[in-house]
């Protein structure tokens, strides 16, 4: 359904529902880490966890990855993802990726190497959508 397979144009789909610009891809990601650091840095500030910067770092991809891992294992969303109007769904049926595919994306996506990998697939399907079989799509706008 919204695999790359069969698509016109590196826009769209097989469906044709357009793809995720890496732009607004980059963007939500970078809200999703920032929401993690600065739950990370409030728990440090409350004296819940370590301030060492090694413990910190350790602590925001944990925070990341439980984060991703539970809004895409029954969603297609995180906060990121919706205030860019981006989802992330499955490349073989369009809906939720699940548990255990969500928890490898998250993993592979707190290491960051995966998503710069999308810079070079001609869908811009990084590692980390590759491994979970998952593909990023614009929401479509909301009819009135």
């Amino acid at each position: 359904m919204t695999s790359e397979r069969g698509a016109n144009t590196p826009q769209t789909t097989g469906s044709g529902q357009d793809l995720a610009t890496l732009g607004a891809r980059f963007v939500a990601l970078f809200i999703d880490w920032m929401a993690c650091t600065v739950l990370a840095i409030g728990l440090s500030w409350l004296d819940l966890v370590t301030a060492d910067p090694f413990g910190q770092a350790l602590l925001r991809a944990l925070l990341f990855a439980a984060y991703c891992t539970a809004l895409l294992a029954f969603g297609t969303q995180t906060l990121g993802m919706w205030l860019m109007r981006i989802a992330c769904v499955s490349a073989d049926h369009g809906g939720p990726i699940g548990l255990l595919r969500s928890l490898v994306r998250a993993v592979l996506l707190s290491l960051l190497l995966p998503a710069l990998t999308a810079l070079a697939h001609p869908y811009h399907r990084g590692l980390h959508d590759l491994a979970a079989g998952s593909v990023m799509l614009k929401v479509p706008p909301r009819r009135a």
